[in-house]
């Protein structure tokens, strides 16, 4: 009997196990079949939600939700807009990703690779329709009768016949715009189209057919009315037509016009409505028109939202190019750098194409027959306010605060007050880098960082006398941890009341209402909630389309609980002082609020270092929550981590914080090899989610503690001319702390890992201490005395302005503190090195210059230390997402390194013995 009874508890357990079967470790594997969300939207009456869920490699597909459990997949569905009547979705559908391949494997020309295709549900037949080829598709915001979209045209076929056998045939431009009928399906395709634009309100769409004979090109403008399904030429002439623009209502239309035969054109700009021919408006002899200059094709054109303004650029008149007659070899070829220069010459290279198409905002007055030039080669840059509506525009001149902005950083600027009747400019506020304009026109409002305070100035030209707005309040409205050496940036506003009569302003915590014409008194509207609990209220806009703030309609806040990292949201009124109503506050983080334009429906994620970031849905009070999404259900397979928020006390004396994660099956008694990563705060991400991924040059958290390794994220906080120190002080110290708290965590198997910033902290660290196993840095600054002379390749800009104010915190230059820029250099260091150290410092390296890392490796090689260095061809300063290859890659060799310090496996080919330059492509020694 006992021994029955022994085998039956026996099957039972064997049955219980089956039934859970033990967590596996991720691997690299994995990574591929990981989802993800995006694009997701909600229906204007709140009853629909669609989705993206796409794996990091492969098919993915468009969900689409309505009911309580109705969900409909659509495979490789992307890119989806609810018709603003709810009775419809419209999507663009993928090429299978193995197709796509083929081709590419094919050698497929990139004009003949395979296109997406156009899917069209109409709900109320619950049918799809599908059209290939797409270009391109466009609905309006009300009245969506017709959905228009282009697809490729259709080969034209050979015409064989006897009498045309021997005529050349003109190529025609343009695509075949296609109209369906949402109610009927029924379409309609005009040929040889090369632009064209949907009326906002969805009354009208203008389209061009382009034609080619033998003696020229014909442009012809037509219009489609969505009522009555019928289509008009209204302008026919021969040449060609650019940038088709209509107002909201559909009935007054816009359009560049050229009939100029060269390539450099010469465009004028035409203004028509529905009863009448469109006329010529704009062109080079306008009166008003700066000499040489014309409207430009590379502005966009515009009507005021209420029609009474059309709102263009305008250029040099290109010029033809002269005739080139020398060859090549020829003509000398080199850059100039001159020290008046602006920019530097690298700057103006990466900035010269978008140089060449500047243009300058100007306006016509339609009822007025009147041009305005609105910017100049001085107020280059000018918008306008309330969606055109406005008399004024709010402009900036940058040009003598350009050359400075190598070296300092600042973004600081003159602005000006722009009267578009008149085009008259009047500077308002001088050398400032943070300066915001009223919706309506009426205050400017800055911020002023000798006084750490705003102020407010009245656009009116009677009122001209700067009102402060916070200098007497007792709380600080800066970044109140910044530790660079510039001066620390606001925290900025949350917007307008009604009539531009309140500001509201931010402080670390709260909301203040700010009178811009220092009539009443400032007032705390969250009645200071958020610093008695430690808690950041922000204001969450949910309609894009308001200007202001309602005072008396219920707003909606984001929270974050400085002291628990907790989420949530609150609800207030800007009109009223009063603490604000807590709608939900978890051990999660929020994000992706968006609410149904004609509902009181919410769609938002929610996430922890457990939770994947899935879709809810709710009501406004955050009640009656839905969960829409489940991504990733096969995590409920892997050991998963979980994460501690652990407190100590640097070498500095400061209260430091920071993450530690382990994996969810850890057994105390064991000892865990530890990773430690870092770059300045990250205590703040206790309840972000990472998902399974390939390294763009990070440790992936998941992956790791997945297998058995413990990942530490320590705070770090600076001292302004010591950032190495700093590191070392809170790194270490961190460090030492888990070691004596947490006896599984095996203190002769730590390692090291960081990119960027962080990977100079590494490279820095490895100098002064020999505590850690190895060390991975990705792209690491390891001689600031060369690195503060260089440039970042990607903006073109000097390197200057990172040691002197921002990032690398040195403080001054290199000849005013010549120690500390050697002091703070790992490269000065490298006889002091023991640790095996592994780089990835790319070719392609837009922020840190590539010979950085370069020459820490020579040093370092020379001087007989372990050391590695990846460098990816053509990749930039972190590896591109889409470098699918190259970030497994890069997650294998990681692995590899760490796994053979960290846990004693075999060193691999690549460690060991290299990959000769001759092996390259086909030897990956892994």
């Amino acid at each position: 009997m006992r021994r029955i009874v022994l085998l039956f508890l026996c099957l039972v357990s064997i049955g219980v196990l089956a039934q859970h079967p033990a967590k596996k470790s991720l691997t690299i594997d994995d990574f591929g079949s990981w989802n993800t969300l995006s694009n997701p939207i909600i229906s204007n009456d709140g009853t629909r939600v669609a989705f993206e869920q796409n794996p990091q490699k492969g098919d993915g597909m468009l969900i689409v939700k309505s009911g309580k459990s109705d969900f409909d997949t659509i495979p490789r569905g992307n890119k989806a807009a609810f018709g603003p009547e709810n009775d419809f979705i419209i999507f663009s559908i993928k090429q299978p990703e193995d197709s796509i391949r083929k081709a590419k494997l094919d050698k497929v020309k990139k004009e003949d690779m395979p296109k997406d295709s156009l899917g069209i549900w109409v709900f109320s037949r619950n049918e799809i329709n599908k059209y290939p080829k797409l270009k391109s598709y466009k609905i309006p915001e009300e009245n969506a009768r017709w959905i228009a979209f282009t697809v490729e045209p259709a080969p034209v076929p050979k015409d064989t016949t006897e009498n045309n056998s021997k005529k050349k045939r003109e190529k025609q431009e343009g695509d075949e715009l296609v109209f369906f009928e949402v109610e009927t399906s029924d379409t309609l395709m005009f040929r040889n189209v090369t632009d064209w634009t949907y009326a906002k309100k969805g009354e009208s769409v203008f389209f061009n057919r382009e034609v080619k004979d033998s003696t020229g090109t014909v442009s012809s403008l037509h219009v489609f009315d969505t009522t009555t399904g019928e289509s008009l030429e209204i302008f026919s002439e021969e040449g060609w037509m650019k940038k088709l623009t209509s107002n909201e209502s559909g009935n007054q239309f816009a359009f560049l016009f050229s009939s100029d035969t060269i390539k450099e054109k010469v465009y004028s700009l035409f203004l028509g409505d529905l009863n009448e021919t469109p006329e010529k408006t704009v062109d080079g002899y306008t009166s008003g028109i700066p000499v040489g200059w014309t409207p430009s094709e590379n502005s966009d054109i515009y009507f005021s939202e209420d029609a009474t303004k059309l709102f263009f650029g305008t250029a040099e008149a290109p010029k033809p190019a002269p005739k080139d007659t020398l060859l090549d070899e020829e003509k000398p070829k080199l850059d100039i750098w001159n020290w008046q220069d602006l920019k530097l010459q690298p700057q103006q290279k990466v900035e010269a194409e978008r140089e060449k198409k500047r243009t300058y905002l100007a306006v016509y007055h339609i009822n007025l027959n009147r041009f305005i030039q609105l910017a100049d080669p001085q107020v280059r840059d000018v918008s306008t306010l309330q969606k055109g509506n406005s008399d004024l525009a709010f402009g900036y001149n940058e040009m003598l605060y350009l050359r400075e902005s190598s070296w300092t950083g600042d973004r600081k600027r003159d602005y000006y007050i722009v009267d578009v009747q008149s085009g008259i400019k009047r500077e308002i506020a001088d050398c400032k880098s943070f300066v915001r304009i009223s919706p309506q026109g009426k205050y400017v409002v800055w911020y002023e960082p000798a006084d750490s305070s705003f102020y407010a100035r009245s656009t009116d030209i009677n009122q001209l006398e700067a009102v402060s707005l916070t200098k007497i309040l007792p709380v600080n409205f800066y970044d109140e941890r910044n530790d660079t050496p510039m001066d620390p940036s606001p925290y900025g506003l949350a917007g307008w009341s009604e009539d531009d009569r309140f500001v509201y302003i931010y402080d670390r915590y709260d909301i203040w209402k700010l009178d811009p014409a220092g009539e009443r008194v400032p007032v705390n509207i969250t009645k200071a909630f958020g610093r008695r609990n430690q808690t950041r209220l922000r204001y969450i806009k949910l309609d894009s389309e308001l200007e202001h703030i309602p005072s008396n309609e219920p707003a909606l806040l984001s929270a974050f609980d400085e002291r628990t990292m907790s989420g949530g949201f609150f609800r207030t009124r800007f009109g009223v002082v009063a603490d604000p109503e807590m709608l939900a506050m978890e051990k999660n983080q929020f994000g992706g609020v968006k609410k149904a334009k004609n509902a009181e429906k919410l769609i938002w994620t929610k996430e922890n270092v457990r939770e994947f970031p899935d879709l809810w849905c709710s009501d406004l009070n955050f009640m009656k929550t839905e969960r829409i999404s489940d991504a990733n259900p096969q995590q409920e397979n892997f050991i998963w981590p979980k994460v501690q928020l652990v407190e100590w006390t640097s070498f500095s004396g400061e209260k430091l914080q920071g993450l530690l994660y382990f994996p969810e099956n850890l057994d105390p008694a064991k000892k865990y090899p530890m990773v430690i990563y870092f770059y300045e705060r990250n205590a703040e991400n206790l309840y972000n989610h990472q998902h399974p991924a390939p390294s763009r040059s990070t440790i992936n958290k998941p992956f790791y503690t997945s297998n058995d390794y413990v990942v530490f994220v320590p705070d770090i906080t600076y001292k302004i001319g010591y950032p190495g120190q700093s590191a070392y002080n809170a790194i270490v110290s961190g460090t030492q702390y888990l070691m004596n708290t947490f006896p599984y965590i095996d203190e002769k198997r730590m390692a090291l890992q960081g990119q960027s910033w962080g990977g100079y902290q590494i490279a820095y660290l490895i100098t002064q201490t020999d505590l850690y196993a190895a060390a991975m840095a990705g792209a690491p600054v390891s001689n600031m005395t060369s690195a503060f002379g260089g440039i970042r390749w990607a903006s073109g800009m000097s390197r200057m302005f990172q040691y002197e104010q921002q990032q690398s915190r040195i403080g001054g230059t290199l000849w005013e503190k010549p120690l500390h820029y050697i002091e703070n250099s790992p490269l000065f260091y490298a006889p002091k090195v023991n640790t095996p150290l592994l780089m990835m410092h790319n070719d392609d390296d837009g922020a840190v210059p590539w010979y950085q890392g370069i020459e820490y490796f020579v040093a370092l090689r020379r001087l007989n230390k372990p050391v590695w260095m990846l460098s990816y061809n053509g990749e930039p300063h972190n590896l591109n997402a889409t470098s699918w290859a190259n970030r497994i890659d890069l997650s294998k060799r990681m692995f590899q390194f760490f796994n053979h310090y960290l846990k004693d496996e075999p060193m691999p080919e690549w460690m060991e013995k290299g990959v000769p330059a001759i092996e390259k492509g086909e030897n990956l020694g892994y």
